[in-house]
Formats: structure tokens, C-alpha cells, sequence
């Protein structure tokens, strides 16, 4: 026997106290029932013991509980509460599962048609099915049901069903990005800008309020200030996942698989491809091209303003291009000295093959809208498309657009997937319209389309595509322009579009191409191509060095530029490299820069270069050009800036970043992209790291995570590693499968104090029983339990206090924790006075 009956040591007060702390702590999946040998406590003590919760096994309190509840560990639903019934005397209660939640599992009809009801039909005997599993967790308040593969409807480890789906919290939100830039030339008028653009909104329920709003502001400084703010487009939507849609109501693109796209305002109900499993969904669009300079890259579809940033001279890729864009996007480059490029990229996609028997469809209907005003224009129309799975791989489709005017256009395809070989489509689309002047006229239009990935070689078509029309076809857009005589129009006769890479491994080269090309029967043609191929290699002790080289042809309207682009990286350890970048074109000639880049700080990074065209360099006067790139929790700032001597100097300045509140508080955070949802994390104890530092806890304990997908299951981590000395979470992962737009909302459990350990004695002198339970008034969670000699181990306390103590049929006392308290390591006594 380590300790004799009526010697027990302070040493032994203490390990018996942390066992049965500990012992309390472990989930209930991991205890079984104990029987405790009571010979290690004072023999005057042993009647002063209450250990009834451990004589059972996974022994829980009828009651109510407040828990998350996991399905085979996947969050299913936060902050539900669930009724343990007792089963009987002397026995342990049962968890209550209401009907209406188990549907939600969407378990087989065979597994459903098993089940029972019990307790007045109140409950499921889902939990008693011998291959169900049900496990609480105390400490971390979860339930996990743990069920068959077998028993459920779906088997996508990357998707769960519309009936796990949240639709968030009700709060409202403002996405934005600001842009600012002066530029001062040596001689002549200096200028400087400011633009921002974004959405405003909130939520309500399922339903998600937009609008977009567009600001722009120059001063040039011979000359007044001019600005502008426009609403673009403001509109309601929904997700409908009975439907496997959405539905919007407002001013919005007009979105088509079949038909070019257009502005107007009405109501759309669209199949929503993000609703399916991953490996079924389309295709996001990528923008490429060269920047001679510093510059700001816009893309726009319609006049309305859908991207935009600051790049670095030389090639860029915009990759992050929702797949919901379609159709052709204006991309204008405007450079540090003001000069502009503009071009025109055509991103499209398959029509949508549909499995067998299966339909999809994109409805809409409303009035077109024309200009920044989104002023509503004659006459009406409606639209309908659909695509039937006839066999396994092969699909029909079809759509009609049709005005209460004169104009209609009627398209018919089919889709056909080669397996080994890709998907390829094929449609036919006449249209038919009478024009005030010229009469009736019809014409016809034909597609091809084509995708494919090669493993066997890595060569990927993301797209190639092919389009004829007669001089007489006519899209919507046409039409109306030549009845409400808004401009010219340019009639479409051929359209090339490819998009494809290639990697070869002799001699270990990756190739990309984009080419569009368009022909018009009434305007010159319009060109953009561009080819680019990288290779990373090894020079005698420098490692994994890289060489681009690129070239761009762009033709559209009064723009025809040829451009090459070299550029090669030098690592010199590790965050650090030195390039150089040289690049040819008409305007500038040959230019080259040498620069530094340093990114050892993930969230700092800049460079610092200099260079020039060959004439200026030959004159001593080179540019010098600097860049700094900040990432906060809050948002993302950029700095550029340009000198050239005896010319101009030029400073750009961007940031994006969000705002989000809910009942439950408001945080900044970093900038959300397009309509994904977002995720709030409470946890009223600030300074919290969220997601490996991209969002922190503010004063108030509020966070924000974007970079979410919606109707993807997302896993959000608390930086447990980088926690202040005083705070303990005791929920690390919040997982959340969130509708689009939606805002989610988790309560985290967080502490934050001293630990310490402390004798809770009664007022009568005597210590509360061995095994008795100590609650945290605040939180209404258990913090520990007590153990021999009333000695407890206590975490979180700061400032005053409150806790109670309860044991046997509804004894309990109450502790006040002073303010002021001894030095670290040492007992704390603290009274503990009987409650009425």
C-alpha cells in the first residue's frame, strides 16, 4: 500500500484529485464502468465521497444537453439540443434522436424501414441499432452518431447531401477593394485616382440581398475633380436545393450555356452545378496576358466591373474567375504612365452533359437593361434551356430565347462523353427577327465544342471551340441594338477559341497556349494569342532556377501590339531571388529589369528593381520600381511605385478587405471573392488565431474565415500552437457545409485566466464530497471536479468568479474566486457557501 489509511500525504491529495479530474475529462467513449478501492482515503473521509457518476458505464445525467452533433465525425448541426431519458433505475439514459432529424441523415429506405419510434413517438431507435454507435463527449459537448457506409444515400467523401446544408445567420456584409494612384509627370499636368469597387448586403433566412456598386474619382491637376458612383446590378437570390437551383430576382447577367450573354432585370431559375459532388461540375474561365509595367488589370462583362488588381510587369494569369462567369469579358491593362490596353477574352464551357435520365435546365425571364444605370429597355423576353441525360454518355440539349416583339432564336444540340478521349458538342441555333427597316430576316449559327485531359502525356484542352454564323443570324444583344439604335453593332462570323497546356519531359517543359480569334462580317478581325513555356533547371550549385518565356498577339479595334517576355528567377535562398525580365514590343522597344524579390515573412513580401528601355538605359535614364505586398487578418494591402529620372513618378496603392456582423458581433476581415460564404467564429476571448493566422479574433472574440466553397464541407482550425499563455479552446475544428452567400456562425468554447490549484472548503469546515462537480456560472459548463481534501484544479479564472458546486440529489454551495489572488504555484483556499 502506498499511503496507510490516515496519513495521506498532501502529495497523495493531489494525485487523487488530478485522477479523477482526468478521469472525468476523457470522453465517454473511452470510459467504462469503476469500481473504486476507497482504502487511499482518510478513513474519516470515506462516507464524504460521491462517485455514483462512474459506477455506470458512459454514465450520463437525464436531461437536456446542449451539443454538436457529428455524423461519422462530420458536422451535421452546431448548438442542438438533445433530451437523455432515463432508461430506468439504476440504469443510464438514452439520447433522444426526433424523426425529423434522423431524415436528415438521408439514410437507404432499407436502413429507414427498420427503425421504430419510442417514448410516444417522440424519439428514433435509430441509437439502438447494434450497428449504430452513439458517443458523447463531455468535455467537448459533441454527440457522433457513427452509422454504415452502407446505410446512407451517398458516398462522396467531398460532398454531403442538401439536407446537411446551413443556411447561415441572418447579418449583413460589405465586400470591397480601394485603388489609389498618382502619377506626376516632369513636365505637364499631374493627375491621381481613387476607384473602389464590391457588394453590400445582408441576409435574411435562405435569402441573400445584393448590390453592387462601382466608384470612380480622378483629379487631374489643371482641372476640377470628377467622380462617380454607380450601382451596378441589385438583386435577391435563393438557393433552392429541393430543385438543385437558384433563383434570382433583380438586375443581373443573363446566363446562358447556349445564348450570348446580356443585361437585364427580371427573375432566373438555373440549375446550380455547385450543388453537385466536385468531380461533376464546369469549368472557370482563366484571363492571361503581359503588362509592360506596373499595372492595373480590370475585367468586365457588360460595363459592370467583375475583377480587378494591381501585377507586376510582365506575364499574368487570373485563375480565380468563378465558373459562373460566361460569355466575353473586356480586359483592360492600364499601365503606371497611363497607357491602356484593352482586349477581348471568350470564356465558355460544354453544355452541360447530364447524367442518365436525369435534366437540367436554366430559366429566365424580364426586361434587357442598357447602360451603367441599368436603364430598362423594349421589348420583353423569355428563355428556357434544359439538358436530358438520353443514355450514359450522351446527352441532348436544347434552349429558346424569344421576345414579346419580333425576335426569336431556337438552338438544339447534343453532348457526347468519348471517355478516353474527352466530351465533345455539337448545336445548331437559328434565329429569326424582324427589323423595323430591313424587314424579317433569319439566319443560323453553328457550335462545336471540345474538352479533354490526357493523363498519359499531361496535355489538358480546358476548351477549344468553334462557331459560324451567317451574316444574317442574330443574337439578342444585336437585335436590340438595331431596334433601339444604341450603337453599332458587329455582326459574328467565325470564332476560334483554345485553350490548352502541355508538359513534356524531354526536355522537362511545360507549353501553354490561349488563342481567340474572331472574324465579323461588317469589322476587322480581332486576335489574341498568347504561348508561353517555363522549365525549371539546375546551374552548377543554384537550385531550381525557372525560365518563362512568352509571347502575346493582340488585335482588337484601334489595338494591335506584338509582345515578348523573358524572364528568369535565380533562387538565392531560401525566400529570396533575383530576376531579370526582359521583354519586347512595338511601343517601348526592348526593355530589361534585374530585381530582388524577399517573401521569408508569408505575410510581407517585396521587390525592388531597375531597368529600362535600351535608349534610356544608353541615357542614365533607367526606372527604378518598388513593390510591397502586407497580409493582415483584416484585409490585404499593396503598394507599388515607379521612378523614372528626368520623366515621371507614379505610386499605386490597393486594398481589399471585408466587413461582416451578425447578432452575434462584427469583425474586418480579409476580402471575400464573389458569393462563396463566410464563417464567424465567437469565441469572446480576443487574440484567438483562426485558420493558421488569416483571420485573429478581435477585442470582442469575433472572427471571420473566408476562402470558403459553397456546398463544400470546410474544415476551420484553431492556431492551437500560437495560442496566448492564458486562453484554452476546447473546440479545434469547425466544420460547416454552407449555401452560397451564407454567413455561418460557431460558437467556440474558449477560456481565458490563470490555472491554479485550490481547496473549496464548506462553512461548517468539512470539504464537499470527493467526486462532487464544479460549474462555471458563466458559462454553465463544468470545470472540474473535486477531489480528496476538497482539492480541485481550477483553469480560466480571471478577474471575480463564480462557480458552484454540486453533488448528491441537488446539493450544492457557491464560491466567489477574489480578484486579488496569491502568487502562481500556490493553494488557494476558497469558502464555499450553501445555496438555498
Amino acid at each position: 500500500m502506498l499511503f496507510a489509511p490516515g496519513r495521506t500525504s498532501t502529495i497523495a491529495r493531489i494525485v487523487a484529485g488530478l485522477v479523477i479530474y482526468l478521469t472525468g475529462s476523457l470522453p465517454t467513449f473511452c470510459a467504462r464502468a469503476v469500481e473504486f478501492n476507497l482504502n487511499f482515503v482518510d478513513s474519516s473521509d470515506r462516507k464524504n465521497i460521491d462517485l455514483s457518476r462512474f459506477q455506470t458505464a458512459n454514465y450520463i445525467a437525464p436531461g437536456e444537453y446542449l451539443v454538436d452533433l457529428l455524423l461519422n465525425g462530420r458536422m451535421v448541426s452546431d448548438r442542438l439540443l438533445v433530451n437523455f431519458i432515463p432508461e430506468g433505475e439504476d440504469k443510464n439514459s438514452r439520447v433522444c434522436l426526433p424523426p425529423d432529424l434522423v431524415q436528415r441523415f438521408d439514410l437507404t429506405p432499407e436502413a429507414a424501414a427498420r427503425l421504430t419510434l419510442w417514448h410516444q413517438g417522440q424519439c428514433s431507435s435509430l441509437d439502438q441499432q447494434k450497428e449504430v454507435t452513439t458517443r458523447y463527449d463531455r468535455e467537448k459537448q459533441t454527440l457522433n452518431i457513427i452509422i454504415p457506409q452502407a446505410w446512407l444515400t451517398f458516398h462522396d467523401e467531398n460532398w454531403v447531401p442538401p439536407s446537411q446544408w446551413d443556411e447561415g445567420v441572418n447579418g449583413a456584409l460589405l465586400d470591397y477593394n480601394l485603388f489609389a494612384s498618382t502619377y506626376q509627370p516632369h513636365r505637364g499636368a499631374s493627375s491621381s485616382s481613387i476607384s473602389s469597387y464590391g457588394t453590400a448586403g445582408f441576409n435574411v433566412g435562405p435569402w441573400r440581398a445584393r448590390a453592387d456598386y462601382q466608384y470612380q474619382a480622378s483629379r487631374p491637376s489643371d482641372a476640377a475633380s470628377r467622380g462617380k458612383l454607380s450601382w451596378n446590378q441589385t438583386y435577391l437570390y435563393r438557393a433552392l436545393p429541393a430543385l438543385g437551383a437558384r433563383l434570382t430576382a433583380g438586375q443581373t447577367n443573363f446566363s446562358s450555356d447556349i445564348f450570348e450573354s446580356f443585361r437585364f432585370a427580371g427573375v432566373t431559375l438555373n440549375s446550380d452545378t455547385r450543388m453537385l459532388p466536385p468531380t461533376l461540375r464546369g469549368y472557370a474561365p482563366q484571363v492571361t496576358g503581359i503588362a509592360k509595367t506596373n499595372a492595373k488589370v480590370s475585367i468586365s462583362q457588360n460595363g459592370r466591373i467583375i475583377y480587378q488588381t494591381n501585377v507586376s510587369p510582365g506575364p499574368f494569369v487570373i485563375q480565380d474567375l468563378t465558373e459562373a462567369v460566361q460569355g466575353t469579358l473586356d480586359v483592360e491593362i492600364t499601365g503606371e504612365d497611363g497607357s491602356v490596353t484593352r482586349y477581348q477574352v471568350t470564356t465558355a464551357s460544354l453544355p452541360f452533359l447530364t447524367r442518365k435520365g436525369q435534366i437540367r435546365y436554366k430559366s429566365a425571364m424580364g426586361k434587357p437593361a442598357s447602360g451603367s444605370s441599368n436603364h430598362v429597355i423594349q421589348p420583353g423576353f423569355f428563355s428556357g434551356e434544359m439538358s436530358w441525360g438520353a443514355l450514359n454518355n450522351l446527352s441532348l440539349y436544347g434552349g429558346l430565347i424569344a421576345t414579346t416583339g419580333s425576335y426569336q432564336a431556337l438552338a438544339m444540340g447534343i453532348g457526347q462523353n468519348l471517355e478516353d478521349f474527352g466530351a465533345v458538342s455539337v448545336d445548331a441555333t437559328r434565329s429569326s427577327a424582324t427589323l423595323p427597316r430591313a424587314g424579317k430576316e433569319t439566319g443560323m449559327s453553328y457550335r462545336v465544342n471540345y474538352s479533354k485531359r490526357f493523363e498519359r502525356t499531361g496535355s489538358q484542352v480546358t476548351f477549344a471551340g468553334y462557331r459560324y454564323a451567317d451574316r444574317t443570324f442574330m443574337s439578342l444583344g444585336q437585335y436590340l441594338d438595331k431596334v433601339n439604335g444604341s450603337g453599332y453593332s458587329r455582326d459574328d462570323k467565325q470564332t476560334y477559341t483554345l485553350s490548352a497546356n502541355q508538359y513534356l519531359p524531354w526536355p522537362a517543359i511545360t507549353l501553354f497556349l490561349s488563342a481567340t480569334h474572331n472574324v465579323y462580317w461588317n469589322a476587322s478581325s480581332g486576335n489574341n494569342y498568347s504561348l508561353s513555356v517555363s522549365k525549371i533547371f539546375d546551374i552548377g550549385s543554384l537550385r531550381g532556377v525557372s525560365a518563362t518565356l512568352s509571347a502575346s498577339k493582340l488585335r482588337y479595334q484601334t489595338t494591335d501590339e506584338n509582345q515578348m517576355f523573358l524572364s528568369l528567377s535565380l533562387p538565392v535562398s531560401a525566400g529570396q531571388q533575383v530576376n531579370y525580365d526582359a521583354q519586347q514590343d512595338r511601343r517601348n522597344g526592348f526593355s530589361q529589369t534585374a530585381s530582388w524579390y524577399n517573401s521569408q515573412d508569408p505575410n510581407n513580401s517585396w521587390r525592388v528593381g531597375v531597368g529600362g528601355s535600351s535608349p534610356d538605359l544608353q541615357q542614365g535614364r533607367g526606372v527604378f520600381r518598388a513593390n510591397y505586398q502586407h497580409m493582415s487578418p483584416w484585409g490585404q494591402l499593396g503598394l507599388n511605385g515607379s521612378v523614372k529620372d528626368d520623366d515621371y513618378r507614379s505610386l499605386n496603392a490597393n486594398w481589399y478587405g471585408s466587413f461582416t456582423a451578425t447578432a452575434a458581433g462584427a469583425a474586418l476581415h480579409q476580402s471575400s471573392a464573389g458569393s462563396e460564404p463566410r464563417m464567424m467564429i465567437a469565441t469572446g476571448v480576443p487574440g484567438i488565431p483562426v485558420s493558421s493566422g488569416a483571420s485573429v479574433t478581435n477585442r470582442y472574440g469575433i472572427a471571420v474565415v473566408n476562402g470558403l466553397s459553397s456546398y463544400q464541407t470546410a474544415d476551420i482550425r484553431i492556431d492551437v500552437n500560437h495560442l496566448p499563455d492564458d486562453v484554452e479552446v476546447y473546440n479545434t475544428v469547425v466544420s460547416k457545409t454552407l449555401t452560397e452567400g451564407a454567413i455561418g456562425l460557431r460558437q467556440v468554447r474558449a477560456v481565458k485566466g490563470e490555472r491554479m490549484l485550490a481547496v473549496i472548503r464548506r462553512s461548517d469546515g468539512s470539504y464537499p464530497p470527493l467526486g462532487a462537480t464544479v460549474m462555471d456560472n458563466s458559462s454553465g459548463l463544468e470545470a472540474g471536479l473535486i477531489g480528496d481534501g476538497g482539492l480541485v484544479w481550477l483553469s480560466g479564472i480571471s478577474g471575480e468568479k463564480s462557480l458552484t458546486v454540486q453533488w448528491g440529489d441537488g446539493q450544492q454551495c457557491r464560491i466567489q474566486v477574489p480578484r486579488q489572488r496569491t502568487e502562481p504555484g500556490t493553494q488557494l483556499l476558497l469558502p464555499c457557501v450553501k445555496t438555498q
